[in-house]
C-alpha cells in the first residue's frame, strides 16, 4: 500500500513539474512576443499589424493607371474638389462652423447636418442637384480656399481622383474593381493583400498587373479604437507615396462612344450591343452594351454584368452575308439566277417560312430583300462543307478580337459556333442558309465580317488596346496593327458590296431607312427567331461611306417584343459620325 502512495506522489510531482514548466514557457512566449520582440516576430512587426488593423482610410485616388480613349482623355477617371469627411468631425463639432458651410454649398444646415452623421465610415460628400439628384460637391477654387479656412476638423477640401461616375462610358468594354480574395488567391496566385480592390471584369481584369503598378493608393487616414470611436491624438495622415502604374491607351473614340450610347438609350434598348469600327484598321472606336452597370455596385444582382457585343446570338439574315460571299465565289448562283418565293418552302415533311411572299425574284433581289426561300436553296446547293469554310474565312467559330501573346483585350469573348450537330439534310442547311439552327455570331464577329467586305475580302482583327504609357506619358509599349490578309475572293467580295448598297438603296430594301443617313450606307438586316414566338434578335450590320469605307457600324437588340429599332439607332448613329 505504502508503494503505490509513493508511486502516486512521484506521478504527481513530474506532472506538476511539466506543468509549471509548461507555464513557464508560455509566460516566456508572451514576453518575448509582447516585450521583447513585438516590431519583429517572424519577420512581422505585429505593433504595426495591430495599428494597422484600427486604420481607417479615404482613398484620394487608387493609384491605378488610366484607361484612356484613342486621344488620350481618361475613361476611367475624372478629378474634382470634393469634400471628404472623417467621422473625427463628430468629435470636434462647432456648429457656427457648419452653418458656414452649408452656406458655402448653398444648402440648408439641418441637412448637411443630416447628411454628415448618416455614415460612420469616411465618404466623400454629395448633395441634391437642381433635379433632386445626388451628386458629388465639386468645389470651385474659391470654394477649396474658403473651406481650408474653415479649419473643420474631419472636413476636408481635397483633390480627388473619381474611377468611375454616372457620366463613365464603355463600361462593360472597361470592366471595374473589386475586393475578390478567390479571385488573388487563383489569378494571382495570392501576391496581392487579399483585401485589395483588383480588375473583376473587362480591360480592368485583363490588364490587372500593367493598371495595378505597385498597388500604391493616396489615402487620407484615422485611426479608431476597440468601439470605432476615432483615436484623434494619432491625427489625421495623407500618403504620399507614387505608385508607377501604367496607362492604357485604348482605340475607343470618347465623343463617338457618347452618341452611340445616347442612341441606345435614346431607342430604350433593354438588351443589346453597338460596335463600331474604323473601317480600315478594324480598330474598335465604340462598343455598348445594354442594360447598363453602375461600376460603384457592379454585382447588384448577384451576377456579373453581360458584354453584350461580344455575346454571340442567333445572326438570323446578316449569315446570308457567308451564304452569297460562298455562292458567288464557287459560281453556284449569278446576280440574275431565278427564285420563285410563295412564302414559304416545303422540304420534305416540314415547310420553311419566308417573311413575306416575293414571288420572282433574283439572287441579287432576294438579298436585298431578305427572302428566307431563296437563301435556304442557296445553302443546300453550297452544302455543309462550302458553307462551314466560309464562314470561317470571315472568322466565324472563333475569337476575333486582337491578342498580345495569349492575352486578348475583349474579355470573355464569344468564339460563336457554325455547326455544333452532325448532318447535312436539306433541312438543317436551309436553317443555316437563314442563320438559324447551330449558327451563333456577336456583334464584334459581325463588324469584323462587313469590314472584310467593305475592303474586298482584306481583313485584320479587332483592335481595342492600342499602347501602354509611363505616368509621365511616355511610350512603355506598342500594340501594333495586325497583319491584313485576303480572306476571300476580291471580285465576289465587291459583288457582295454592291448587293449590301441596295439592301439600303433600293425601295424594297429591308434597310432603305439608311438611305436618309447624310452619307452612302451598305449593309444587311437580320431577324433572329429566339424560340419565343413574341421576341426575336434584331440586327443591322453595314459600313459608309460605300465608295470608300471608313465606318464599320453593326447594331443588335437582343429579344425585342416591339418593333425594330435597329436601323433608327443606326441613323442616329450615323448623322452624328465627324464630318469629313
Amino acid at each position: 500500500m505504502e508503494i503505490m502512495h509513493r508511486k502516486i506522489q512521484r506521478r504527481t510531482a513530474i506532472l506538476l513539474t511539466l506543468s509549471t514548466c509548461a507555464i513557464l514557457a508560455l509566460g516566456g512566449r508572451l514576453f518575448y512576443i509582447q516585450v521583447a520582440a513585438p516590431h519583429n516576430m517572424q519577420g512581422h512587426d505585429l505593433v504595426a499589424s495591430a495599428i494597422e488593423q484600427r486604420r481607417e482610410k479615404f482613398e484620394l485616388d487608387s493609384g491605378r493607371g488610366d484607361i484612356l480613349d484613342r486621344t488620350g482623355a481618361s475613361l476611367t477617371g475624372s478629378v474634382l474638389n470634393g469634400v471628404v469627411v472623417l467621422p473625427v468631425w463628430q468629435a470636434h463639432l462647432d456648429r457656427g462652423k457648419i452653418n458656414d458651410l452649408a452656406l458655402l454649398l448653398n444648402t440648408n444646415t439641418e441637412y448637411l447636418l443630416t447628411t454628415l452623421q448618416e455614415k460612420v465610415e469616411p465618404f466623400l460628400l454629395r448633395l441634391p442637384d437642381m433635379s433632386g439628384k445626388l451628386r458629388m460637391v465639386n468645389l470651385t477654387a474659391e470654394q477649396v480656399e474658403a473651406v481650408r479656412k474653415l479649419e473643420l476638423t474631419g472636413i476636408y477640401a481635397k483633390e480627388v481622383k473619381v474611377r468611375y461616375d454616372d457620366l463613365s462610358l464603355a463600361r462593360h468594354a472597361i470592366g471595374f474593381l473589386g475586393e475578390d480574395p478567390n479571385l488573388v488567391a487563383e489569378t494571382w496566385g495570392g501576391k496581392y493583400p487579399l483585401n485589395e480592390k483588383i480588375g473583376k471584369m473587362g480591360l480592368e481584369f485583363q490588364f490587372q498587373e500593367e493598371l495595378r503598378g505597385l498597388g500604391i493608393a493616396h489615402t487620407l487616414a484615422y485611426y479608431s479604437d476597440n468601439s470605432d470611436r476615432p483615436i484623434n491624438g494619432l491625427g489625421i495622415r495623407e500618403s504620399t507615396e507614387e505608385n508607377h502604374a501604367l496607362s492604357i491607351k485604348t482605340t475607343l473614340d470618347h465623343d463617338l462612344q457618347s452618341s452611340v450610347e445616347q442612341a441606345m438609350d435614346r431607342y430604350h434598348v433593354e438588351k443589346g450591343a453597338v460596335v463600331i469600327l474604323d473601317a480600315q484598321t478594324e480598330d474598335v472606336l465604340a462598343m455598348a452594351s445594354r442594360p447598363n452597370y453602375d461600376q460603384t455596385k457592379p454585382l447588384e444582382g448577384g451576377q456579373y454584368p453581360v458584354n453584350r457585343a461580344v455575346t454571340a446570338y442567333f445572326p438570323g439574315s446578316i449569315f446570308k452575308a457567308v451564304i452569297a460571299q460562298a455562292a458567288l465565289e464557287t459560281g453556284v448562283i449569278s446576280a440574275d439566277d431565278q427564285f420563285d418565293c410563295p412564302g414559304y418552302l416545303d422540304i420534305g415533311d416540314g415547310r420553311l417560312n419566308c417573311w413575306s411572299k416575293h414571288g420572282k425574284i433574283t439572287a441579287e433581289e432576294a438579298f436585298a430583300e431578305s427572302c428566307n426561300v431563296a437563301f435556304a436553296q442557296i445553302a443546300m446547293k453550297l452544302g455543309r462543307e462550302t458553307i462551314e469554310t466560309y464562314a470561317k474565312k470571315f472568322g466565324l467559330g472563333a475569337a476575333v478580337g486582337m491578342k498580345s501573346g495569349e492575352k486578348s483585350s475583349f474579355y470573355g469573348e464569344d468564339p460563336g459556333s457554325i455547326f455544333l450537330k452532325e448532318g447535312s439534310s436539306d433541312r438543317f442547311l436551309a436553317n443555316t442558309g437563314i442563320g438559324q439552327e447551330d449558327v451563333r455570331m456577336t456583334p464584334l464577329q459581325a463588324a469584323h465580317l462587313m469590314a472584310t467586305v467593305a475592303n474586298g475580302g482584306l481583313a485584320r482583327e479587332p483592335r481595342l488596346v492600342q499602347s501602354f504609357h509611363t505616368p509621365d506619358g511616355l511610350l512603355y509599349k506598342d500594340f501594333e496593327l495586325a497583319e491584313r490578309k485576303q480572306v476571300i475572293e476580291r471580285q465576289a467580295a465587291f459583288q457582295l458590296k454592291q448587293w449590301m448598297s441596295e439592301v439600303v438603296s433600293s425601295d424594297a430594301g429591308t434597310a432603305h431607312l439608311l438611305a436618309q443617313a447624310p452619307v452612302s450606307v451598305a449593309g444587311k438586316t437580320g431577324t433572329a427567331q429566339t424560340g419565343d414566338p413574341n421576341a426575336n434578335h434584331h440586327w443591322f450590320a453595314g459600313f459608309a461611306p460605300v465608295e470608300q469605307p471608313k465606318y464599320v457600324i453593326v447594331v443588335m437588340t437582343e429579344s425585342t417584343t416591339g418593333s425594330r429599332v435597329t436601323e433608327q439607332i443606326g441613323l442616329q448613329i450615323l448623322k452624328a459620325l465627324p464630318k469629313e
